[in-house]
């Protein structure tokens, strides 16, 4: 049920899932399988870089572990391609009605959507019923039939500046939410709850929250390693030096590596190919830099953080300097050109083309 694979050298396992390779992630595949037989205590944030692989692997459990067992009930809410500007555009994407003879389809209307009755339904969107009361008393019916229940939601920050407007009164709707999450896994133990994102500054934002910082565990997704990089790349027939090379550009950044054998299997020339990715990445970071609103001082404090990156490999955030520059990061972050590690408050490239593209732009400087 797993696709078809190959395991080359010293065990790494290439498959093919959704038509593409996928490559070696057993370890995080383990991860997620251990995690959703425990019983549910705390919500798990899942972060890592841009294309790093987190959306694919917890996919891929999903596909291939969850939804393949019986004992599972599982609801995904993809948030990445989906536009909320408002309560009713959230409860339009994720929420459906069902007839009456249909109520007992709960958790079979579709892995992204749930449906409620008609009458609830509406009730829900007139707010004369709280969403996630309704919700959690759909859960605890499905935990008392004996299953297992998984909410994945990726790319949460979508729900910021989102609010619940109820008799003048407002709420907003990523503190609802995240505080039925608690009540779902930290106070009732009902559901386990996976947030996924790649903005780690506003996650941590939430996770210090000190009712979360009791509720939650982070779970790093990282780019491949280099033995592992080495390994795949020998296989597809690339010499040491030139596998040493690739590693100095795009690191182990999946996408990346896939878009440069495609290139190479073409004939295109090795140092040629990355020179161009390190010139886009370069025009990428000008280019917001340009556009972006940045004041004279954000520029120099941004430069700042490149000229670390590049000479020590990353950037460092302590008591003193997280107020400073956390806010400048986030902007970057958001861009998808650093990425900050909360768990080792440490700023880098979203991956290493964009660090060989600060790189260029210290030398233009």
């Amino acid at each position: 049920g797993f696709g078809n694979f190959h395991i080359w050298g010293r065990g790494m396992r290439i498959e093919t899932y959704r038509r593409v390779p996928f490559i070696d992630r057993e370890k995080e595949i383990k991860f997620f399988k251990d995690w959703f037989e425990e019983l549910p205590q705390r919500i798990l944030f899942v972060y890592g870089p841009k294309s790093s692989g987190k959306t694919t692997i917890i996919s891929y459990v999903v596909d291939n572990y969850l939804l393949k067992r019986k004992g599972f009930w599982v609801k995904y809410f993809n948030m990445r391609e989906t536009l909320i500007g408002s309560y009713d555009t959230f409860l339009d994407a994720f929420f459906v009605e069902v007839e009456e003879g249909e109520s007992e389809s709960f958790g079979k209307v579709g892995i992204n959507v749930l449906g409620f009755k008609a009458e609830v339904y509406q009730k829900v969107k007139r707010r004369q019923l709280n969403l996630f009361k309704v919700f959690l008393d759909e859960i605890e019916r499905i935990v008392k039939k004996g299953k297992k229940c998984v909410i994945i939601v990726d790319e949460i920050q979508k729900l910021r500046d989102v609010y619940i407007g109820n008799g003048g009164m407002e709420r907003e709707l990523l503190k609802e939410f995240l505080n039925f999450c608690v009540s779902l896994t930290k106070e009732r133990h009902l559901s386990h709850v996976v947030i996924l994102t790649s903005n780690t500054v506003f996650i941590e934002k939430i996770y210090n929250d000190a009712r979360m910082k009791l509720s939650g565990d982070f779970k790093k997704v990282g780019h491949l390693d280099k033995g592992d990089v080495y390994e795949w790349l020998s296989m597809e027939g690339l010499r040491d030096d030139e596998i040493e090379e690739e590693w100095g550009y795009l690191g182990g950044c999946i996408p990346l590596i896939l878009k440069m054998l495609s290139y190479l299997r073409k004939g295109v020339d090795l140092t040629k190919y990355l020179e161009k990715e390190k010139w886009l990445a370069y025009t990428e970071i000008v280019d917001y830099l340009s556009r972006g609103g940045f004041s004279k001082e954000e520029k120099k404090k941004f430069r700042e953080i490149c000229r670390e990156i590049v000479r020590k490999g990353s950037f460092e955030i302590d008591e003193s300097s997280g107020e400073i520059y956390l806010p400048i990061i986030e902007k970057w972050a958001e861009k998808e050109i650093l990425f900050y590690d909360p768990m080792e408050l440490k700023v880098t490239g979203n991956s290493k083309i964009y660090e060989k593209g600060m790189e260029l732009l210290l030398e233009k400087l």
